[in-house]
């Protein structure tokens, strides 16, 4: 009931370089339990300059938010800071979302019970390597996790997390772009056109599409294949890709921040992960209306389950990729805004159920 949690307050802290999906979500958060009688803050560690845009949207909704320093991901600099934090706000409970939150919270103070918003971690380099074994290590000694799918809170489990402390919340619709979708991104090409958006990294499959991308110019010669990927350091997979990429008819588009006009734009979105936690741009574009191929690994098959413009393929599989085309591309296969509205409202993605199940795990371990 709003108002019984009055007095409750809890510490949100997020690392991150801009005001994204998770952001979004973790402010929607914040503003209910704002509305229930909790006194929630967002610590917002940042290495950027000035303040973290989440800092400035929490603050227009009157909500207290801090940004902390945090230039050097390797660095253990914004911790007495975060320290400070806690001792000042004095939460009853600290919610952290990403690896580097998770360990900088642990260590912030051993006796406030702590929550886990786990959403994955990324295979890049041996530095993230070492940080995810960091992240287990911290996570099993947490009050509890909530991990973002079913997928991951079982791979969680493998490394050791207590199955005791272990659920799943799922993410929400408040996670998408609250502004108007822009008009589609004009690709110049009569297509088919395909979408890939993601990392340059190994677990996100760009090669297998790219070694079926001669068997798919076999069948549909007119098709391109647009890609978009944040810019990020040289690594030996993204290295191995520059031949590849360089292809006939594939076009590399690099950083969007918002990518729905390219969503909108293709004919369909391509997914060839050989492991998501969750699946952001699979459901991005399902909102859209766009049909996907996506690969059945992870929190994907949850996803596109039951979704009539979504198409599952086995991973690292070419031939099943370009067969797929065949069937997604055919005359009235299932697409377009209606579609997406419909997958967008169903119940599983309600943000205020949503927040009700983290508010649960709240009281669950204010209660133990």
């Amino acid at each position: 009931m709003p108002g019984e949690e009055q007095g409750h307050s809890v510490l949100l802290v997020r690392s991150s370089l801009r005001l994204g999906g998770i952001e979004r979500q973790l402010l929607d958060h914040a503003h209910r339990l704002q509305q229930l009688g909790w006194r929630p803050c967002l610590l917002c560690l940042y290495r950027g300059m000035g303040e973290h845009p989440l800092v400035e949207s929490a603050r227009s909704l009157g909500l207290a938010a801090h940004t902390i320093p945090d230039p050097r991901w390797w660095s253990w600099d914004a911790l007495p800071i975060v320290r400070e934090k806690v001792t000042n706000h004095r939460p009853n409970v600290i919610h952290s979302c990403d690896y580097r939150s998770d360990v900088l919270s642990y260590w912030s103070s051993r006796d406030t019970p702590k929550v886990a918003e786990s959403h994955g971690h990324t295979g890049e380099g041996k530095g993230m390597s070492v940080w995810n074994r960091l992240d287990i290590w911290h996570l099993k000694r947490f009050a509890a996790v909530a991990a973002v799918s079913v997928a991951w809170e079982t791979r969680l489990a493998s490394q050791g997390v207590p199955a005791s402390k272990l659920s799943t919340i799922g993410n929400s619709r408040a996670i998408l772009p609250q502004s108007p979708i822009p008009e589609p991104a004009t690709l110049h090409h009569s297509g088919p056109n395909l979408l890939f958006a993601g990392r340059l990294s190994h677990e996100k499959g760009l090669d297998v599409l790219l070694a079926a991308w001669p068997a798919i110019l076999n069948v549909y010669p007119s098709a391109h294949l647009w890609v978009l990927h944040p810019e990020q350091r040289r690594s030996f997979y993204g290295t191995g890709l520059a031949e590849a990429l360089d292809q006939q008819n594939v076009h590399q588009i690099g950083y969007r921040h918002d990518i729905r006009p390219w969503l909108s734009a293709a004919d369909v979105t391509t997914i060839p992960s050989r492991q998501e936690a969750w699946g952001m741009t699979a459901f991005e574009s399902l909102c859209l209306g766009t049909p996907v191929i996506a690969t059945r690994v992870g929190g994907l098959a949850k996803i596109c389950w039951n979704a009539p413009h979504a198409h599952l393929i086995p991973s690292e599989n070419p031939s099943a990729l370009t067969a797929s085309l065949k069937t997604v591309l055919q005359p009235g296969y299932p697409r377009g805004s209606q579609v997406g509205e419909a997958y967008l409202a169903r119940p599983q993605f309600d943000p205020a159920a949503r927040s009700r199940q983290l508010t649960t795990l709240y009281q669950a371990v204010l209660s133990a």
